[in-house]
């Protein structure tokens, strides 16, 4: 989607046709500035966003540096839900799939989840209405599908249903919507119900929108105070099942969260990515921090997700919630497992060199889900344990399939 959104830059600025793109971007830099700053340092208290999408110049800024983000955030989000918690959405193949992107903006997470749908329910027709207060945002969205359809060449089509409203005014009742398999909320609960209230009312009122085995998605700043609140709205439904949702990631079961109990660390993704040229070439002044993708999140359905048992040959079956970190006489990381108890593991790394001790840890991202083999030794501290394995000293941990 680059080059839609460059070709909205060249608009914006009145580039001439065949401009280096590189100064193209040059132009484009001060308006990322502009967006960046009015995210964080400037952000509304009220979080009340004027609306950005209706200047083009902004709107093609945004497309070229948070769009992108935003994408692959919910990618992964998306990828995970289906790959790793086992949900699917329903399974009649007749019927469209259909996808709910509500404060969607240009909806870069609407169209993150179409392409995975795409890719995993190939011939599956793909609706994906795009809410949003901004007119100019959800049309961005419409042609951003009308260009995609038109590269994908026999690749079944997605649809994007452009709806404006106000989601801080949205009333779920009243919206004239089929049944949704896939709801997101992408960096917009925190516009539509201020980050100190309780976000349980409002998620809730969106269970009418779902789908027979649907599923809601919400992706938060990694924030404490944002990802704080999204774990307790996520604990509340853990703890009352099917009231009415049930919970079906990250967390390994229905357990509370031990980090939000003791208030020192708050729970959170980073993973590693590529970003695209353009937006590199953006934050060459900028300075912004962008090799890596914070974010919290969660995922909500109204029936039972995946149950995590240990495998027969293993130890247990843990989320690590830390870095792995890597010193002189181990690799360190903090995880918690399905039951909600949480352990600071010690891997001895003796016989290994320094450059296999970082490629091992390198290998390992906050939020990743291991599988524990060999023998859990406790240490002098409560929580505290070794991972001894036979054989190399770190096969005794390996990625969860």
């Amino acid at each position: 989607m680059e080059n839609f959104w460059l070709k909205k830059a060249a608009e914006a600025w009145r580039v001439p046709a065949g401009t280096p793109t590189g100064e193209l971007l040059e132009k484009v830099r001060g308006a990322v500035g502009e967006l960046s700053n009015l995210f964080t340092t400037e952000r509304p208290r009220d979080g009340r966003f004027r609306d950005y999408m209706s200047d083009p110049k902004l709107l093609a800024a945004y497309g070229l540096f948070f769009f992108p983000q935003s994408f692959a955030r919910a990618d992964f989000a998306v990828r995970r839900l289906l790959e790793i918690y086992d949900w699917e959405p329903k399974k009649d193949a007749s019927a469209p799939l259909r996808i709910l992107d509500l404060g969607s903006g240009a909806a870069p997470c609407g169209f993150a989840a179409a392409g995975i749908f795409r890719e995993k329910f190939p011939g599956r027709e793909i609706v994906l209405t795009a809410l949003d207060r901004s007119r100019d945002a959800v049309s961005a969205a419409r042609e951003i599908a009308r260009e995609e359809n038109e590269a994908s060449g026999n690749a079944p089509k997605i649809t994007v249903e452009p709806l404006v409203a106000d989601l801080k005014k949205l009333v779920p009742a009243k919206l004239s919507l089929p049944p949704q398999d896939l709801i997101l909320l992408g960096w917009s609960l925190n516009e539509a119900v201020p980050a100190t209230d309780d976000a349980v009312p409002f998620l809730k009122n969106l269970a009418p929108l779902l789908a027979r085995n649907g599923a809601l998605v919400v992706l938060e700043p990694a924030l404490r105070i944002t990802a704080e609140r999204l774990r307790r709205a996520s604990e509340t439904f853990a703890q009352n099942p099917g009231n009415p949702f049930y919970r079906l990631a990250p967390e390994l079961g229905a357990h509370p969260c031990p980090l939000l109990r003791e208030g020192v660390f708050w729970e959170h993704e980073v993973r590693k990515w590529s970003p695209p040229e353009t937006l590199e070439f953006l934050n060459r002044t900028l300075f912004r921090e962008i090799a890596a993708l914070k974010f919290s999140w969660c995922a909500l359905g109204n029936a039972p997700g995946k149950k995590f048992d240990v495998p027969a040959e293993a130890t247990d079956v843990v989320r690590l919630v830390s870095p792995m970190e890597s010193t002189k006489t181990c690799l360190r990381f903090v995880c918690v497992n399905p039951k909600g108890e949480k352990r600071s593991v010690e891997i001895p790394t003796r016989g290994l060199s320094k450059s296999e001790v970082k490629k091992f840890a390198a290998e390992w991202q906050r939020g990743d889900i291991a599988v524990l083999t060999g023998t859990l030794s406790p240490l002098g501290n409560e929580g505290h344990f070794r991972l001894e394995s036979t054989g190399t000293q770190t096969s005794g941990i390996r990625q969860f399939v």
